[in-house]
């Protein structure tokens, strides 16, 4: 007698169920360029997170705020924020040394960042 499989109307055989999504996924996905990342100056990056302290803390001081923290991520924003705003109008701050001027214009981009701040918050 041969065998009869029971199987459902709606469903065919060997097929399978989709995964259920375990939570929430994100509408783009993240990927990592490891030749990329390998091939980043390890210096250059640490001198721009301490001139990004630097800066951060001297904003902070400035327009006031506290935390190591708050001063690098201040700082960072603040040398990306102050490059693009020194550049847009053309502005030269006339200073020859290089981490000076660098610090200087982490200083005042991160002080919009934290006046900016402060009105949005």
């Amino acid at each position: 007698m041969a065998k009869t499989s029971k199987s459902n109307p709606g469903q065919r055989r060997g097929a399978r169920k989709a995964p259920e999504p375990t939570g929430t996924r994100l509408p783009f996905r993240i990927s990592v360029d490891r030749e990329a990342l390998d091939a980043l100056d390890k210096r250059a990056i640490a001198a721009q997170v301490g001139i990004g302290i630097v800066a951060g803390w001297l904003a902070s001081w400035l327009v006031g705020g506290s935390g190591l923290l708050h001063y690098v991520v201040t700082g960072l924003a603040g040398s990306l924020v102050g490059g693009f705003l020194l550049e847009r109008f053309g502005i030269d701050l006339g200073i020859r040394n290089q981490t000076a001027s660098r610090i200087a214009t982490a200083t005042l981009g991160a002080m919009v960042v934290v006046l900016l701040a402060r009105i949005i918050g």
